[in-house]
């Protein structure tokens, strides 16, 4: 109870405590952004007065973090095909379960409710209990697991973490399933969990597949700048794949876990927060069925103190010395890098503060294989814009060592265009083989609100054009990208990172631009009417081609092109000069692979 701080956050007034109907338009979720404490008894209390305080909000539905609940050298059981077929409510039968599941499901029980918490889960596979669950060897596993419990208490689902980051002393689900259930108020949710959020399976294919439009999102996330923190990648799943997306966060700022909210489709955050202090908050938000169909007033995202965030540790993307990028000038610019079958098209009018210590920000391009913190690779496709903290590309993604206002510039027009291979659906899981996702930050470490920008995509046979825009003026911005995992190179070798003469391309001296005096932001400008998104395709076995858009560049003629390219560009239209051509002594360089 040390540093328990419960702060009640309503997405509106008055919230009913009459439960959800199949009838109604919207249910009630919440989620819990809990700090980590290694005293279970502890948790145990907090975690039935969370249970209680989101219930009296009138919240159908409340969802813990990730192992927040035990600690490192405690577990429970969840013996779906032994004691819960015929006592499924521990709560009614506490001697032949654990405090944990007895515990959660009273509470549950008593304040009618659906909870869903995650810890680590005992398998013993040495005794007869073990009948029904897949044991290869006879002996004890450990997995990180997911329970839902309904109203009465009663165990209605299981789901066991399938990618593990890191997490040595446990096991991978041994016979991956989604996680899928039903509730009383007519919505089917999916859930994972945390590094699940990284994968076809199951982050996609559960909603591809399953066909839910709710997804269940406990996590004990490790923010990465610049295009990967907590909010911001949850924000942009929920927009790419359009769902609603419960997510309930870790707090444990030194090692960069924090962030949390309740997300509706393209409509954006209900309500959501990524503290820079040691937090624990219920988020509670009225949940339209209908991703995206918000029809009454919510908070949105919850800013922190910025200066707060120096205490919040993140890491930074290892790829980032791998991209093909150019610094960004003063005033208007239009160009095209290209790296294998991506291309990008940057439209860009920055301006800058006055003051002495700025950002400076790079346009990159990627295409290639990345490794997280060394525990997996994955294949990814990216063009974006991000700071850096100076005119070395190897300073991008860090940030100043103590906050300092007005250091980030100003963007006056910001518009990019990825042409990138369509997906295509892997018979063999019902899903995609790829998934973009448009991610943004600001120097607050959350996303951009959906007001703030428009994203489009237009199917042209196997390419698919991207679009992402700034609809109005911006300061504080950190990071504005179109963000894709190519699932297909997943586990194969990380790309080394690219020397100078091929990694930092320099604009070519013809080039015009104009310059832009140094600028004295003033008051925001008032935002003008909300833009209407225009619907992206929806990501499963058929997609069908939105309007076309005016906002990119077009390609011809036009901007410069700048190309690294290995293989065949499937980029049509692209006017392109091959830096290999000018740098042959690159094909002298040993590929490296570094482990981070």
């Amino acid at each position: 109870m040390k540093y328990l701080s419960i702060i009640l956050l309503l997405s509106c007034l008055g919230f009913s405590v009459q439960k959800s109907t199949p009838q109604d338009d919207h249910y009630v979720g919440a989620v819990v952004e809990y700090t980590v404490t290694g005293n279970v008894a502890t948790n145990l209390l907090n975690y039935a007065n969370l249970i209680k305080t989101a219930a009296d909000q009138g919240a159908d539905i409340v969802v813990f973090p990730e192992l927040t609940l035990t600690n490192g050298s405690t577990t429970f059981e969840v013996p779906i095909y032994g004691n819960l077929r015929d006592h499924p409510v521990p709560a009614l039968s506490p001697a032949l379960y654990d405090e944990f599941m007895v515990t959660i499901s009273n509470a549950a029980r008593q304040n009618d409710i659906y909870v869903v918490i995650n810890g680590r889960e005992l398998l013993d596979c040495t005794v007869q209990q073990a009948v029904g669950e897949y044991c290869p060897e006879a002996k004890q596993y450990i997995f990180n697991t997911n329970v839902v419990f309904d109203r009465t208490g009663k165990v209605i689902n299981r789901f066991r973490k399938i990618n593990l980051f890191g997490e040595f002393a446990h096991t991978p689900a041994l016979n991956p399933d989604l996680g899928v259930f039903d509730t009383d108020f007519g919505v089917t949710f999916g859930h994972f969990i945390c590094f699940d959020l990284m994968f076809q399976v199951p982050a996609v294919q559960v909603v591809q597949k399953s066909k839910v439009k709710n997804v269940i999102f406990p996590t004990m996330w490790f923010s990465e700048l610049p295009y990967l923190t907590a909010v911001q990648i949850q924000e942009a799943y929920a927009y790419s794949l359009d769902v609603n997306f419960l997510g309930a966060g870790a707090n444990n700022v030194r090692v960069g876990s924090a962030g949390s909210g309740i997300y509706s489709g393209k409509a954006g955050a209900l309500i959501s927060i990524m503290p820079g202090l040691p937090t624990t908050k219920v988020l509670v938000a009225k949940v339209p069925k209908v991703p995206g169909q918000v029809t009454e007033p919510y908070p949105g995202p919850i800013y922190d103190d910025p200066a707060n965030h120096d205490n919040l540790k993140l890491i930074v993307d290892p790829s980032l010395p791998s991209h093909v990028s150019r610094l960004l000038e003063l005033g208007s610019q239009e160009f095209t890098l290209v790296d294998k079958d991506v291309s990008c098209t940057f439209r860009v009018t920055l301006a800058q503060r006055e003051g002495n210590t700025h950002y400076r920000y790079r346009a990159g391009v990627f295409s290639g294989v990345r490794s997280y913190s060394g525990v997996a690779t994955g294949g990814v496709r990216i063009c974006g814009i991000y700071a850096c903290t100076d005119e070395n590309r190897r300073t991008c993604g860090d940030r100043l060592p103590t906050y300092v206002a007005n250091t980030t510039g100003i963007f006056e027009e910001l518009v990019i265009t990825a042409t990138l291979p369509t997906p295509v659906l892997v018979s063999s899981l019902d899903t995609d083989d790829s998934i973009v996702y448009p991610v943004s930050s600001k120097v607050t470490v959350m996303p951009l609100e959906s007001k703030d920008f428009t994203y489009t995509k237009v199917q042209q046979s196997d390419v698919t054009v991207h679009t992402m825009t700034l609809t109005n003026k911006m300061a504080e911005l950190y990071t504005f990208a179109i963000w894709g995992r190519r699932f297909a190179t997943d586990g194969q070798e990380a790309d080394p990172p690219l020397p100078d003469e091929l990694g930092d391309v320099t604009p070519e001296p013809a080039t015009p631009t104009t310059p832009a005096p140094e600028t004295t932001l003033g008051p925001e400008t008032t935002p003008g009417p909300e833009t209407t998104l225009v619907p992206e395709t929806t990501p499963g076995p058929e997609t069908t081609p939105g309007p076309e858009t005016t906002s990119g560049p077009e390609t011809t003629p036009g901007p410069e092109t700048t190309t690294l390219d290995t293989e065949p560009t499937p980029a049509p239209g692209a006017s392109t000069v091959h830096l290999l051509s000018k740098f042959l002594f690159a094909t002298l360089v040993a590929f490296v692979c570094f482990s981070v």
